[in-house]
C-alpha cells in the first residue's frame, strides 16, 4: 500500500520528469492506465500516461522554455494537493491569442487523486486571467 507521503514524492518526480522535461517517459511507470484531467478538452480524446505526456507537450508548444515550480503541496490519504507556478515564454498561439514572445507566470492549485499507487485524477484551478493580462489579451 502507497502511502500519502509515497503519492506526494510520485506527485514531484511527475513535474520535474514530464513537465520540466528532465524525464517524461516517468509518466509510463507513475500514471494510472485509465488517467483523466478534470479541466481540459484534450482528456475527451486520451487516456492514462499518453494524456498526462500529451498535456505536457501541448503546453510547451506554447511555452517552449516553461519551467514548473510546486510551491507547496500536501498529502492526505489517496490525495496530493499542490501549488505550482509556470514561467515560460509565449511563443505559440493559446485560447485565440497569437504569439506574443512575452515571459509570462502562471499560478495554479491542483487536487491529484492516487490510486493503487499511481496518478488516476487531477482537477486544477490556474489563475487564466492573470495569465491573459501578462499578454494583453483582455
Amino acid at each position: 500500500m502507497t502511502t500519502p507521503e509515497e503519492h506526494e514524492t510520485r506527485i514531484h518526480r511527475l513535474y520535474d520528469g514530464v513537465w520540466n522535461g528532465n524525464e517524461p517517459e516517468i509518466a509510463d511507470e507513475l500514471v494510472h492506465p485509465e488517467y483523466v484531467i478534470h479541466d481540459r478538452e484534450l482528456a475527451e480524446e486520451l487516456r492514462g500516461p499518453e494524456l498526462y505526456k500529451a498535456l505536457a507537450d501541448s503546453t510547451r508548444e506554447i511555452f517552449p522554455d516553461m519551467e514548473f515550480a510546486i510551491e507547496d503541496s500536501f498529502a492526505a490519504g489517496d490525495e496530493v494537493a499542490v501549488r505550482w507556478t509556470m514561467v515560460g515564454t509565449q511563443e505559440g498561439a493559446m485560447v485565440g491569442v497569437e504569439p506574443t514572445g512575452k515571459r509570462v507566470t502562471l499560478r495554479a492549485i491542483e487536487i491529484n487523486r492516487f490510486e493503487g499507487g499511481l496518478l488516476a485524477e487531477t482537477w486544477t484551478q490556474s489563475d487564466m486571467l492573470s495569465l491573459l493580462e501578462q499578454l494583453d489579451a483582455v
